[in-house]
Parts: structure tokens; sequence; C-alpha cells
């Protein structure tokens, strides 16, 4: 057997992952402070995405709305067009 195998089994034997820190409650309270920073990152990210796609959504409405002119004469015929109906 190498020095190495030797090493990986006495620490796989003698001791769980989690003495071999020394200070663990710390190390633990970090991973958890990173966690809790990930989740919001990742909230305000998902929060970010849905105001830009509303912005767009917004934005190609107005567009489109001016983009097609309301013509003043085609509400006139078509209120001729409803009054000229025989009603039954």
């Amino acid at each position: 057997m190498s020095k190495n195998e030797i090493r990986l089994r006495r620490q796989k034997f003698a001791s769980r992952s989690s003495d071999r820190f020394r200070n663990y409650g710390a190390v633990l309270q970090r991973h958890e402070d990173e966690m809790q920073l990930k989740k919001i990152i990742r909230v305000f990210t998902f929060f970010l995405v849905i105001l830009i796609i509303l912005v767009l959504l917004v934005i190609v409405i107005r567009v489109e709305k001016k983009a097609k002119p309301s013509l003043p004469g085609a509400k006139q015929q078509a209120s001729a067009l409803y009054a000229q109906r025989p009603s039954l």
C-alpha cells in the first residue's frame, strides 16, 4: 500500500467529515449565509427577468398602436353599415 492509501483509510475510519474542521460551527454558518445569498440573488434575477419582459411587452404594444393609425372615416362607415341592416 502506498502512503496515500493508508492516509485515506485512516481518515475514513478514524473520523467523520465534520471532525476534520476545528471550527465546524463557523464553516456551517458561512455555508448557510452563502446559500441564503444565492437564494436572494436567484429571486432578484427572476424578478428582473420578469420586469424586463413586461417592459418589452408594453413597448411593443405602444409601437403597434402608433403603427396602426385609426381612420376616422372607417368608424363612420362601419356605423352606417350597421344602421342599414334590416332588423329581424
